[in-house]
């Protein structure tokens, strides 16, 4: 770690004894080379820092091994190549526990520790192990706030944030993650605020998940604003793909083609491998909304064949849908739906499942489409009727998981709307009245059941307000909650959550909607549907409570 512009890298201010010198300076230099994009040069010059500590037991050769061991690890992320990143942080915290076990914190090596947990989350979330990345990144900030002396503490709090940002986004906790990133805006505003670019993206993100395309642009112009053109290659790099990227969203694709090809240009100059991945997705991505789904799947294919299965999941998964998306514009459903599966497999949260499960469906209604024989037809969108269902019930469900307000509105739009009208859509050409009711009844029920608890305060408040005058015909909301949040695990009925609003501050956890029997006699509505949801996505769907609908 050393004082380079990237923020990965930090060094020490410790005196150094002359007969280590040469190992210190190699570390430096090596890490100022990381940091300025010449990764070969930084690994040659790390690599024999560490060769010249091997098998030592004095602490100061043991600190300078586990800032160059730490290092090294930085250029095998940068690399995609994960699992030696990995390896290579774990050796350096080893290294610092027993240093710190023997002579305390004399060489700064709580700075170094709490480096090396950002890092590993960094790399744990790129390998979607995601529940021990959140488990790092809280016993990183535990370390920052137990001791108030760590050396660039601002600064690793704000990396902290940033990565844990990313984390939530991935998990698709979007309110959580906007929360996140704007801490990392205002530590960047007080530590360095070119570092702000890196949360501006991170909100760009957001906005693009939920639907708010001119939000995205704006965060994204301000990223490229704050971003400084003449700093290290890995700066110029992330700010050319990120002028793509606007350009791109601006409808001008023939300059968002020579600006990403130039970002890629740029990543392979510096031997960045995480930022070309990224740049060549763009060029795929430009090449889908041109119209191009030959170059675009010819591009994706070449990119996961250099993926392999180190790359970040993401990455991979994110690939692969795209490659989803190019077979089916140009016509290739059986190569549309391999990609679709191979991104599903990758998928580890519920909400990007749904999301990609929704493309499958989107792809078998358009597949039907091109389908001349009867009997195909009919199964192929079937095939769309039966992923559509799921897909509309869990994301649903997934609602709870958002606080009310635009964001989750916005969600909603994104994958439920468009879940809702594809499985209207889809029973209407079957001719399948017996689900057209079903959906129908589904869609009104989450406006119109009650509980009984809350008929009868309804019921009290109607009659105290005919007995008194001056009364309101309705309760408060505060009135209508608890005035505490439920016990842990507790959950308060479904049809309470109507009175939650933005400015709720108590955590309520709701139970979910009970199934709805259309007619008397009959199975509750959707209910083949509701068992395969929860079953695929891992979500309460609907309570075991059964309840008419007239």
């Amino acid at each position: 770690m050393t004082d380079g512009d990237d923020a990965r890298h930090i060094r020490g201010r410790v005196p150094t004894s002359e007969a280590w010198i040469p190992v210190r300076d190699l570390n430096n230099d090596g890490a100022q080379a990381l940091g300025q994009g010449r990764v070969d040069e930084g690994v040659r010059m790390l690599r024999e820092a560490i060769s010249l500590t091997e098998g030592s037991t004095q602490i100061e050769a043991r600190d300078l091994r586990a800032r160059a061991l730490l290092n090294l690890s930085g250029a095998h992320d940068y690399r995609a190549e994960l699992t030696e990143a990995l390896r290579l942080v774990d050796e350096s915290l080893a290294i610092n526990a027993g240093i710190i076990d023997e002579a305390g914190d004399a060489r700064g090596t709580r700075t170094v520790v709490a480096n090396a947990m950002v890092s590993r989350t960094q790399i744990l979330v790129q390998s979607d192990r995601f529940e021990e990345a959140g488990a790092q990144i809280d016993e990183a900030l535990a370390l920052l706030d137990a001791h108030d002396d760590i050396g660039q503490a601002e600064l690793m709090r704000f990396q902290a944030h940033n990565v844990r940002a990313s984390l939530l986004l991935l998990t698709g906790r979007m309110q959580d993650a906007e929360a996140e990133a704007r801490r990392a805006l205002d530590l960047a505003a007080r530590v360095d605020p070119t570092l702000a670019a890196h949360p501006y993206l991170t909100l760009g993100a957001i906005a693009q998940h939920t639907g708010d395309m001119a939000a995205a642009q704006e965060f994204i112009a301000l990223a490229g604003t704050v971003q400084d053109p003449a700093g290290s290659i890995v700066t110029r790099q992330i700010t050319m793909e990120n002028r793509a990227r606007s350009a791109m969203r601006q409808g001008d694709h023939a300059q968002a083609d020579d600006l990403f090809r130039q970002a890629v240009a740029l990543a392979r100059e510096g031997d960045l491998v995480t930022r070309e991945i990224a740049s060549r997705m763009g060029v795929a991505a430009n090449y889908l909304q041109t119209g191009n789904p030959v170059l675009a799947a010819k591009v994706l294919r070449m990119l996961i064949a250099d993926l392999g299965t180190d790359g970040a999941v993401h990455d991979r998964r994110e690939a692969y849908g795209f490659l989803g998306d190019a077979e089916s514009k140009r016509g290739k459903f059986v190569l549309a739906d391999e990609a679709y599966l191979a991104a599903r497999e990758l998928s580890r949260s519920a909400h990007e499942r749904c999301r990609v499960d929704l493309r499958r469906a989107e792809m078998q209604a358009e597949w039907a489409s091109f389908t001349p024989l009867p009997g195909k037809r009919t199964q192929r969108l079937q095939r769309g009727l039966d992923l559509a269902i799921p897909v509309l019930l869990a994301t649903e469900a997934l609602r709870a998981d958002f606080a009310p307000g635009p964001i989750r509105e916005r969600w909603s739009l994104q994958v439920s709307a468009p879940a809702r009208e594809l499985a209207f859509r889809l029973a209407v050409t079957l001719g399948d009245g017996e689900v057209l009711f079903a959906l129908i009844e589904n869609a009104a029920a989450s406006a119109t059941l009650h509980t009984e608890a809350l008929e009868a305060q309804a019921a009290e408040t109607t009659e105290a307000a005919e007995t008194t005058p001056d009364a309101a015909p309705f309760a408060p909301v505060a009135e209508m909650l608890p005035a505490s949040a439920p016990e842990s695990g507790a959950l308060l009925p479904a049809a309470a959550s109507g009175f939650i609003t933005e400015a709720t501050a108590l955590p309520y956890r709701f139970a979910a909607p009970p199934r709805v029997m259309p007619i008397p006699g009959t199975a509750p509505a959707l209910e083949k549907w509701i068992g395969i949801a929860e079953a695929e996505y891992g979500v309460t769907v609907r309570s075991e409570t059964v309840v008419a609908a007239w």
